[in-house]
């Protein structure tokens, strides 16, 4: 009865003994609070963190970018009640709840390039189309 007692002495000893060890503290860093303009039903954001795309009520999701800048606003069917994104945030997928469908919308983001007084051929007004090849080694 004595060592009973003597062994869950040593127990509960060992136990708060590594219970200290396995204890971590966080940090709160500096945050952000971005005012939406509709209550937000879902959120997703690309894997290297350029965009957060805010699903919210009435058939909306928001764009922003990673400073926090709106940077466009795309219209959705209102049945729409979750979203996701790939990686790099170029295909939206899109959950309807009414047509039991998952919409993949591609998108891409319109850049304007300031070339004014730069040289140029043809038409200045001419629409141009620039293609990343990102895979090329």
């Amino acid at each position: 009865m004595r060592s009973f007692r003597n062994v869950c002495i040593v127990l509960i000893a060992l136990l708060f003994s590594f219970s200290a060890m396995a204890q971590a503290e966080v940090v709160k860093g500096a945050s952000k609070t971005l005012k939406l303009e509709a209550k937000p039903v879902d959120m997703a954001v690309s894997a290297d963190g350029k965009y957060t795309f805010i699903l919210a009520e009435g058939g909306k999701v928001l764009i922003y970018d990673s400073s926090g800048a709106l940077k466009d606003t795309l219209k959705v069917s209102d049945s729409v009640v979750k979203i996701g994104a790939s990686p790099k945030g170029d295909f939206l997928l899109l959950a309807d709840s009414k047509e039991n469908t998952l919409e993949v919308l591609n998108i891409s983001f319109v850049v304007d390039i300031d070339i004014s007084g730069l040289p140029f051929k043809g038409p200045a007004d001419a629409k141009v189309a620039i293609a990343v090849f990102s895979d090329y080694q």
